[in-house]
């Protein structure tokens, strides 16, 4: 890989890494300017402590910009939400991504209801499944202007129609959410609505259903 340009590095963990889960990721900076853009290096990272981690590139579309809005924000705060993106949202998430001149409000351009979180002082989307609300746990940076942000998950907004009980336990209907995921290629998305179930084996395995 240290032998290849940078570009074919990206192509070829973003060509085989897939589907991506989208962060929506959501911020309010020190002087109250609202931001959101999805990134698509991100995942659940642990849950004990609930851990969230984004990758966040530098900014290399915006002249004079270095940094992206959101990681500039989350250094000056410590604080965002990420939104997991339905196909409802699709569009406004992708046009949330465009390279905007820093301080444009994103909520506004792609004409997304905010809400507030609760427990950080971020916005959330307000028509999104799901919403965690983060605090910053840890920021690594891995080259100038970039950063791999570790957040400790402190609040859920999930839609009621979402949940449910079952033998005493919560039940999420993960098929109800309609997310979509980052597919190859730039503008190549994967719906989760698409789905096959493999069963879990247990130790030992039997030979005669294994």
């Amino acid at each position: 890989m240290s032998e290849i340009p940078m570009q074919d590095r990206y192509r070829l963990l973003v060509n085989t890494i897939m589907p991506r889960p989208i962060a929506w990721l959501a911020t309010r900076d020190a002087q109250g300017r609202n931001n959101i853009a999805p990134f698509s290096f991100f995942n659940a990272m642990c849950s004990r402590p609930p851990i969230v981690g984004i990758g966040i590139g530098p900014d290399g579309v915006r002249e004079g910009s270095a940094e992206k809005d959101s990681l500039a924000a989350i250094r000056e705060t410590g604080e965002f939400t990420v939104a997991l993106v339905d196909e409802a949202n699709a569009q406004a998430m992708n046009l949330s991504a465009i390279d905007s001149p820093p301080g444009v409000d994103e909520f506004e351009v792609a004409g997304i209801e905010m809400g507030e979180a609760k427990l950080v002082d971020a916005p959330i989307v307000a028509s999104a499944p799901v919403n965690f609300e983060c605090k910053l746990w840890q920021l690594l940076e891995p080259a100038p202007h970039a950063a791999i942000v570790l957040g400790e998950v402190v609040g859920v907004n999930i839609q009621d129609r979402l949940l449910g009980e079952e033998d005493g336990k919560m039940r999420i209907d993960a098929p109800a959410m309609h997310l979509i995921g980052r597919a190859h290629g730039a503008g190549w998305y994967i719906r989760s609505s698409d789905q096959i179930e493999i069963a879990r084996k247990t130790w030992p395995l039997d030979p005669e259903t294994d």
